[in-house]
């Protein structure tokens, strides 16, 4: 996704590939690997420390993204993509959500906080659903897209 996005003109901001230079860790693995370290250790400190520091920065992006792509792995305990999801979706921004095994997989939930429209079994038709918003043979959910000239 990042690929065809960046294509198109698109800067990307990605969670799992922090654009800045002052992080600790700028790629998940390697902050999950401290992470579970520091709470393996009991180093509870430190763990908290770093974390609102990821946190803050992990928001911080949604904060600033005018449309909000979200991966939604449920296999993977996704707290954080959680809180992410719905801060974009409390700040009213497009948020274009992709189920791992599909919508009918999605928590229920989530067809009570979101547009079901906007929930996509694969990149693939997020890809194509951008292209018909881009060439305007759809048009936007007005409540939630700006277009601007």
């Amino acid at each position: 996704m990042t690929k065809w996005l960046k294509e198109r003109k698109v800067k990307v901001l990605d969670p799992c590939d922090k654009p800045i230079k002052n992080a600790y860790y700028r790629e998940i693995e390697g902050e999950k690997a401290k992470m579970f370290e520091l709470k393996n250790t009991g180093r509870y400190f430190e763990l908290s420390r770093r974390m609102k520091e990821i946190v803050h920065m992990d928001l911080r992006m949604v904060d600033v993204s005018d449309i909000v792509i979200v991966y939604l792995d449920l296999e993977s305990k996704p707290f954080g993509t959680t809180h992410e999801l719905l801060n974009a979706l409390h700040q009213r921004k497009p948020t274009l959500v992709v189920i791992e095994g599909g919508i009918s997989k999605a928590p229920n939930w989530l067809f009570g906080i979101m547009d079901f429209n906007f929930m996509f079994d694969n990149f693939e038709d997020v890809q194509m659903f951008l292209s018909q918003i881009d060439n305007e043979t759809i048009e936007g959910d007005l409540s939630r897209w700006v277009f601007f000239e």
